[in-house]
């Protein structure tokens, strides 16, 4: 009798014990164990695409092989690292790579910062970036190359090279993807620097007019000045009143401008010696409901 109480323990145990792990297992697998994340898959694709909409206001991507301009640059990086890019590929932050809201995707710029004269080559796949009148967002890894990275924001040049953007095109038509690094090298025409700096010009006096020219080609004086466009008008009376509305802003002027034959009378402030002061007032003025203030550089 007592060998059978003793049989009948033991397995009332050993079931206990079986079940008190698989409890034990069950409560790991639901609070211990985290579950897996959906996997991201690139499907990349060659993209120009049709105007959209981001809070309000409208953009037009369009391929603009001579396109050149200077402005504010940005970057982004680990919240975004690891995400699909606006033409379907996978954003990697450490890759040189950046975001355009309107050209298309990819496509070739040197993107150069005005203030310390570096420059780098990078692939559009991205769109944006959509904060202030920014015109460009960099990788994490471009912003560290240009040093922009400790401000946050930098004055720039940002020009399309033809040739590559033709060549990503025609890479990304057929599916393929290549970064900068990995195209084909192709030796740049030398550039040489006038030895003199005046020309004749055309006319019936050629041959006794001379005009200076200026070939400060790699911009070796640095001077730029930013100025925040408020509006222009062709009424001299709406822009002073213009003027007095944003008092509280310094450095705001009207500029008699002529173009067409029609006089406009344009208000800026400025002009700014800080980028990121520049960024800030932009930033105020959209808040205020000003969505026609424009960063402009000179």
């Amino acid at each position: 009798m007592f060998k059978k109480l003793l049989i009948l323990l033991l397995i009332y145990l050993t079931q206990a014990c079986t079940s008190g792990v698989e409890v034990a297992a069950n409560l790991g697998k639901k609070y211990l164990i985290p579950k897996e994340k959906e996997k991201i898959v690139a499907k990349p694709i060659y993209k120009v695409g049709n105007k959209y909409n981001i809070k309000g206001k409208f953009y037009f991507p369009k391929k603009d092989l001579s396109y050149n301009k200077t402005g504010i640059a940005s970057w982004y990086g680990p919240k975004f690292h690891g995400k699909l890019t606006a033409n379907g590929e996978i954003y990697n932050q450490y890759a040189l790579t950046a975001a355009h809201k309107t050209l298309p995707l990819p496509s070739a710029v040197r993107v150069t910062n005005l203030e310390n004269s570096k420059s780098i080559i990078l692939r559009i796949n991205d769109r944006g970036p959509f904060v202030n009148d920014r015109i460009i967002d960099l990788s994490s890894k471009a912003a560290d190359i240009l040093d922009l990275k400790r401000n946050g924001t930098g004055l720039v040049r940002v020009t399309v090279l033809k040739d590559i953007s033709l060549t990503l095109e025609k890479l990304a038509k057929n599916g393929k993807f290549p970064e900068i690094a990995d195209l084909p090298k192709s030796e740049s025409p030398i550039i040489k620097k006038p030895s003199t700096t005046k020309v004749k010009i055309q006319g019936s006096k050629s041959y006794k007019t001379k005009k200076r020219i200026n070939y400060d080609l790699t911009n070796e004086k640095k001077e730029y000045n930013i100025y925040i466009k408020l509006a222009s008008f062709n009424s001299q009376k709406n822009a002073e009143l213009m003027r007095d509305k944003v008092s509280y802003l310094e450095k705001v002027k009207i500029y008699k401008i002529l173009n067409s034959g029609k006089t406009f009378y344009q208000v800026k402030a400025g002009p700014f010696l800080s980028v990121e002061k520049v960024d800030s007032l932009h930033s105020m003025l959209l808040e205020k409901g000003m969505q026609g203030a424009k960063i402009t550089i000179e």
